[in-house]
């Protein structure tokens, strides 16, 4: 399992109010947040699941209720993020993005140590994340922290979140 239980608990108790019935996770890796969804559909360039679809979503099409991410725009520069979160916008009523937080101290001292490729991704400030989605022109829903458990993986005592996120549309 990649994502931590008590991150999948968090990311349910967001998604659950907005009564979602059909969903797109971009970057769908591991799938876990996926799975939390009845009928969500994942796509990822080299997808380890059978049940995912492999392409590029700047070359997908179709209307969501959401689409979401979880450690996907940390990988882009901010520029195409924007792009990528535009996109989400253009093809769904709710965008929701998580991003590592870059105020998690244990996850920074662990990037500064490791050779592992999420050593080049972005980290990203609650407020940059917030106006990366504000320039897409999204309406900010609800943003905040999560992952407090999860920065223990990381070595830190958990009192600063790894993940910072924000759910527009």
């Amino acid at each position: 399992m990649l994502n931590d239980p008590a991150f999948i608990k968090e990311f349910t108790e967001i998604v659950k109010p907005l009564n979602i019935k059909t969903a797109l996770e971009v970057g769908c890796l591991s799938g876990e947040l996926k799975d939390t969804i009845p009928g969500c559909q994942g796509i990822e360039l080299n997808p380890t699941r059978k049940d995912v679809i492999k392409g590029d979503f700047m070359d997908h099409a179709g209307h969501y209720d959401l689409i979401f991410s979880s450690g996907f725009l940390g990988q882009f520069t901010n520029d195409v993020a924007l792009k990528m979160i535009r996109r989400m916008k253009r093809y769904s009523t709710y965008v929701l993005n998580f991003v590592p937080n870059s105020d998690c101290k244990g996850y920074m001292d662990s990037k500064k140590r490791t050779e592992a490729s999420w050593k080049g991704e972005l980290d990203f400030t609650l407020d940059g994340l917030i106006d990366l989605h504000e320039k897409a022109k999204l309406t900010i829903v609800q943003s905040g922290y999560a992952g407090k458990e999860w920065s223990k993986r990381f070595g830190g005592d958990g009192s600063q979140p790894y993940l910072v996120w924000v759910l527009g549309t």
